[in-house]
């Protein structure tokens, strides 16, 4: 019976070639869709699970609370804080802390730009990180030591064994190496490939800021005891802040330390998927990407089943007379079932054949594509081949459950008799299905327009300052230079024709890390969280910053110059700052009336002398921050040079080699400010051209299945139309008559998409401080694309049709 039935299926995918590679092909396309779905979302839910023993870790985090203000969430936090968990609370059975830094490593007569990792000496024991060479009990038992990659150790020396090796960082600190780790996989939250223990001697993290409990820097985990409540030990956080903070933080607070600090403990391996986003040690995924890429696999495949249901049911009529022949010759309705529905299982089944063999060639470009390498192996990913075929299945036995039901109840005495061919089973169910289809693709197309015009207006945005052409210098460490050799510096790197002008400062724009503090006016109770900048008098020249009222810094005046290492507690009068117009709107003044008022940061008074307009260093991400502008020049560890773009090369040689003149023994570390702006988008813009291409191939999907569809609709009323043109009815008039026939579902199909498409936009828009308007001319457009390609799609049948000799069709009647 099988062979019987295996060879009915065969003979009816030869005998309709048209249908059957309709079908195939719109299989086929939603599920190499699908497959290459699937294996993003296991790409990305695999972040950090291979890791041993990482179900009881977490990642502390801190979210504050000011009066008035957002809540600022940051994935760092203080030293303190992992010491003070693990003494205090008995179910924290272990802590480390990890503090990225850059430093130059050393290697003979070589010198390499390193970004590494400090960490507490049993931080392998706790992140368990595999290690070739070493034992993770010991590695970091004598504090001059240093662990490195499997790469980093082949570039510092080759094929030799390592570890006994000699490497000094930053021209002082020698440190052996005690081990090899193995490279860190792209899917893990943790970056870096050198690592040296916190004792070190070359560690930059300051005494003070190891006891600061409001220094968030570095990021906190601790093992908890199996079965611990997490949400119960967040709560103990809160009094474990309380009772450390010192009565001066707490004063700045103005309010109380358990209601202004939250700690959350991330699961380890939830990280990349929850908190990563807000400045983790990697660019961080999202639950909603995830979930928004599952719903287009599971539209696009419900698209192609949705073909696979319209053109087996229109086509029902075409296998009347020999489903009405097997039940004379005793055939049951279930085996008609069953052989129907095995049909369409082979037909997913070829699909789904196809479908691989594309993966298998199309999976280079989707690395690329992604930037990362996706695996798929047959044998050993056999839980992922069950799925695909569990899916397969699932698609075969949904899209052809309807049909086999129909077909299966046609009665043998309508069917065979002179004439008849029996029901074609529900149109409205074929109109429901091609109005589902289009409601899908016009969905997904409004989501691709607003993506990309969202993506551009956030491009365009007027930002405050240029960001073209400039060079970003040194930087995230200690200042590589006296200030005396940076000033010097700076003068040297003016003299080139190459660069325009240079500037120093201890934050650039797109950057997380900043300094944050409490600023008032003398007279008014309300505390004010700015964000302060330290930069030189030349750097708002080098960014085009416009000044909006006063004047600008000074080298030469000495008010303008700050020398404090504690702007908040230290008083010393006098000295001249700059803020930006949300500043002082915040503070009650216009721009000009700004300048001369003396504000407060903390206990310190300062004097503006100059309002710039507002900068957005964060771009159309994150809310604008009121600003303030130090010049300190202790606190300056980057520049910033602005180059002429047609002497790129030349400007960019006389950088370094300058730099080896005044930092010999640190290796130059530079970026251009646009990579950096362009790393801002980077996520949304790979969303967008995903979004784009599935909406293609959405497209592409339900043209096919109305492609047949019109086909099968235009050979049905072929007696119909001449009969049509025999009465006088013109070529044109018949023409209207099936695009309108197909206009419905699609402007139906609008009615549905429109709602739901800005329901779900809106919300994704509101991860943007700055954005667009959710224009109707998007859905319109869209909407009108669909009919569009709907008339197209189906007006090749209508002129062949009513082009027809009417004779032709009415010969038999």
């Amino acid at each position: 019976m099988f062979r019987n039935y295996l060879v009915t299926a065969v003979r009816n995918v030869m005998r309709h070639k048209l249908y059957s590679f309709i079908n195939i092909a719109g299989l086929t396309v939603g599920l190499v869709c699908a497959i290459f779905i699937i294996l993003f979302i296991r790409d990305e839910l695999s972040y950090d699970a291979w890791v041993p023993g990482s179900e009881n870790v977490y990642r502390a985090e801190i979210s504050l609370y000011f009066p008035g203000e957002p809540a600022i969430v940051t994935p760092t936090s203080p030293f303190p804080l992992g010491p003070t968990m693990k003494a205090e609370l008995p179910e924290v059975v272990s802590e480390t802390h990890i503090v990225p830094q850059n430093s130059t490593v050393k290697v003979g007569d070589r010198q390499f730009s390193e970004r590494l990792n400090s960490v507490d000496p049993d931080f392998f024991s706790i992140i368990r990180l595999p290690l070739i060479e070493g034992d993770v009990t010991s590695v970091f038992a004598q504090p001059e030591s240093i662990v490195l990659s499997q790469t980093v150790a082949r570039k510092y020396f080759g094929q030799t064994d390592p570890v006994g090796k000699a490497v000094t960082l930053d021209a002082t600190h020698p440190l052996t190496v005690t081990g090899v780790m193995r490279d860190l996989p792209h899917n893990t939250q943790l970056s870096g490939d050198v690592f040296i223990p916190n004792t070190s001697k070359a560690d930059q993290s300051k005494q003070d800021i190891r006891k600061d409990w409001f220094a968030f820097q570095g990021y906190t985990y601790v093992r908890l005891a199996p079965g611990t409540d997490r949400l119960r030990t967040q709560e103990k956080l809160r009094r474990i802040f309380a009772r450390h903070f010192s009565p001066d933080q707490i004063s700045m607070l103005h309010v109380a330390a358990d209601q202004a600090v939250k700690a959350n403990l991330v699961p380890f391996r939830d990280v990349h998927l929850t908190s990563d986003q807000k400045g983790g040690m990697k660019p961080g995924g999202s639950w909603t990407t995830i979930y928004g890429f599952a719903a287009i696999a599971a539209l696009i495949l419900a698209i192609a089943c949705f073909n696979f249901m319209n053109l087996a049911t229109a086509r029902a009529t075409m296998r009347a007379r020999e489903v009405s022949l097997r039940k004379v010759m005793g055939a049951r309705r279930r085996q008609l079932v069953v052989q129907f529905l095995g049909e369409s299982v082979l037909t997913v089944l070829v699909a789904m054949i196809l479908a691989l063999a594309l993966v298998e060639i199309l999976l280079p470009a989707y690395d690329g594509f992604l930037q990362r390498p996706i695996a798929f192996r047959y044998f050993s990913d056999w839980a992922l081949m069950l799925a695909l075929c569990g899916i397969a299945v699932s698609a075969g036995l949904l899209g052809g459950l309807y049909p086999a039901l129909v077909l299966s109840g046609f009665r043998p005495a309508a069917s065979l008799k002179a004439n008849a061919s029996g029901q074609g089973g529900s149109g409205a169910l074929r109109i429901v299905l091609v109005v589902m289809q289009f409601a899908i693709s016009i969905g997904l197309g409004i989501a691709a327009l607003v993506v990309f015009a969202q993506i551009n207006y956030a491009r365009d945005l007027d930002l405050g300052f240029r960001r073209d052409n400039i060079v970003v210098v040194g930087g995230n460490g200690a200042a590589p230079m006296t200030p005396s050799a940076a000033e010097n510096y700076l003068r040297l790197l003016d003299s080139d024709p190459g660069i325009v002008a240079a500037a120093q400062s201890n934050a650039i724009p797109f950057e997380r890390s900043e300094s944050r503090s409490n600023v008032s006016v003398p007279g008014n109770p309300q505390q004010f969280d700015m964000r302060v900048i330290d930069i030189s008098p030349e750097f708002p020249s080098v960014y085009g910053m416009k000044l909006l009222a006063g004047r600008l810094l000074s080298r030469d005046r000495g008010a303008d110059i700050s020398t404090t290492t504690d702007r908040e507690n230290e008083v010393d009068g006098g000295t001249n700052v700059l803020v930006d117009a949300m500043a002082a709107r915040a503070f009650g003044f216009s721009p000009a009336n700004a300048v001369g008022k003396i504000i407060e940061i903390g206990s310190r008074r300062v004097t503006v002398v100059g309002v710039f307009q507002n900068a957005l260093f964060h771009a159309a991400r994150a809310e604008p921050i009121a600003t303030l502008y130090y010049f300190n020049p202790g606190k300056l560890d980057r520049f910033s040079v602005r180059v002429r773009s047609d002497r790129m090369s030349d400007a960019l040689a006389f950088i370094d080699r300058s730099w080896r003149q005044f930092a010999p023994s640190v290796a130059v570390r530079r970026h251009f400010l646009d990579d950096s702006f362009d790393n801002l988008f980077a996520a949304d813009e790979q969303e967008g051209a995903m979004f784009g291409i599935f909406v293609g191939i959405a497209i592409f999907i339900a043209c096919l299945g109305l492609f047949g569809l019109a086909a099968f609709t235009a050979e049905r009323r072929t007696k119909e139309i001449g009969v049509r043109k025999v009465f006088g009815a013109r070529a044109g008039d018949i023409v209207r008559l099936l695009l309108w026939q197909f206009s419905i579902p699609v402007l139906i199909a609008n009615v549905i998409a429109w709602p739901v498409a800005w329901y779900y936009l809106h919300s994704w828009l509101e991860s943007y401080a700055y954005r667009i308007a959710l224009n109707p001319l998007y859905f319109v457009v869209a909407g009108f694309a669909a009919l569009l390609i709907a008339w197209t799609t189906v007006g090749a049948h209508a002129v062949r049709v009513a082009r027809s000799n009417p004779i032709e069709a009415l010969r038999y009647e």
